[in-house]
């Protein structure tokens, strides 16, 4: 063995096993078993990811600014849930895919230095080790062997003009493979369930409506948090026998200013909260009355739910124009392309029974997700 191929087994992690199993169009199975752990580990993060962000932007999030960061992390799971999916799909049918060209490498100076190697369309960052090691073999022609969907390198070796490419008939290429994953259908899917989020949070708008709680104050607690985005503070009063949390703002909030909350322990207090809700909108220590703006104007809350429900419905806008615009952009390559199907609707290539235990993580993905949903009331 060449220095060259050992510096790019190194790399890849593979040997002269998996390259056999490889030039006949199938995974070892150290390859085989390295993708369905790949696979596992996404599923279960990106699926939790993506339950726990579109729960948040349901029930908890009423601001543009936090929607967005919950979309944000919500495209995040699904994303890594369809990655998941595409290595489970390609350990699942075995399948191999190649491509023949020359390795080329990179260098991307930023914040830091950045190394890739490029064989044809697939791309791979690399350690500064890695780089310097596989530098011998840049300009040779390598037959390179990846897994369609997920994209996962597999293994390279020189290709030689009397080499004969492998008679076993392989898998798709990445353009062809239909469970690689594709932007346009993540940024639709985020977008649309923005959509109805703003419909639903225009829907159930309303003005703020006082409930009166009285007791005595057990005990406040004032926490600050500090973040890159500034310091954010949490105030939080306790009720003898009352097992809630109320949340105060800011004692320059009401009018008028209210007092000390410290000295509040031990006295008999009446809390106003939003109908739903444990913010104090209003309090009185006995003697006088502290109102915030939606205590004083009702109103005012119906504004701002509106306000930030379109500003919602905007975001969902844009993620589908977005969307919508990777869709036709990859439809446009395909008409430049008249052997190449459209990238967004390929063809079927696998085997349908291959398929079977990829349906049922998606089907269980997908009733997770609807019954989280189907709870909030």
């Amino acid at each position: 063995m060449d220095q060259r191929q050992a510096a790019l087994e190194g790399w890849l992690r593979f040997n002269d096993e998996d390259i056999s199993f490889n030039r006949d169009g199938r995974l070892s199975p150290r390859q085989r078993s390295k993708l369905l752990w790949s696979a596992a580990w996404r599923l279960v993060i990106g699926t939790a990811v993506a339950v726990v962000a579109a729960l948040a932007c349901a029930v908890t999030v009423n601001t543009a600014i936090a929607e967005l960061f919950g979309l944000v992390v919500l495209v995040i799971g699904l994303q890594l849930s369809w990655t998941g999916f595409a290595y489970l799909i390609d350990a699942t049918s075995n399948a191999v895919a190649f491509v023949t060209a020359q390795l080329q490498t990179r260098v991307v100076h930023g914040r830091g230095t950045t190394f890739f190697a490029n064989v044809g369309p697939i791309h791979k960052t690399l350690t500064r080790k890695a780089f310097l090691g596989i530098t011998p073999a840049v300009g040779v022609t390598y037959h390179l062997y990846y897994a369609p969907g997920c994209r996962s390198l597999l293994a390279l070796e020189a290709a030689s003009a009397t080499e004969p490419l492998p008679a076993h008939p392989f898998g798709p290429d990445s353009a062809h493979a239909w469970d690689r994953l594709r932007w346009s259908w993540i940024l639709l899917t985020a977008g649309a369930f923005a959509a109805l989020v703003g419909a639903h949070q225009v829907a159930a708008a309303h003005p703020a409506h006082p409930v009166k709680v009285a007791g005595v104050v057990q005990n406040y607690i004032e926490e600050t948090t500090t973040g890159r985005s500034g310091s954010h503070t949490t105030r939080s009063i306790y009720l003898a026998g009352d097992d809630n949390v109320y949340r105060l703002d800011a004692r320059g909030d009401y009018s008028p200013p209210a007092p000390d909350y410290y000295q509040l322990i031990g006295k008999l207090v009446d809390l106003w909260v939003d109908d739903g809700t444990t913010d104090v909108i209003a309090l009185n220590d006995g003697d006088t009355t502290y109102a915030g703006d939606w205590y004083l104007h009702p109103e005012h809350e119906h504004t701002f739910l509106l306000t930030n429900a379109w500003l919602t419905i905007g975001i969902a806008a844009v993620l589908i124009g977005l969307g919508l615009w990777l869709m036709l952009r990859d439809r446009r390559w395909a008409e430049a392309m008249p052997d190449r199907p459209a990238t967004y609707v390929p063809p079927t290539v696998h085997p349908v029974k291959a398929l079977w235990s990829g349906v049922l993580v998606v089907a269980g993905i997908a009733a997770f997700i609807g019954l989280g949903i189907a709870s909030i009331k």
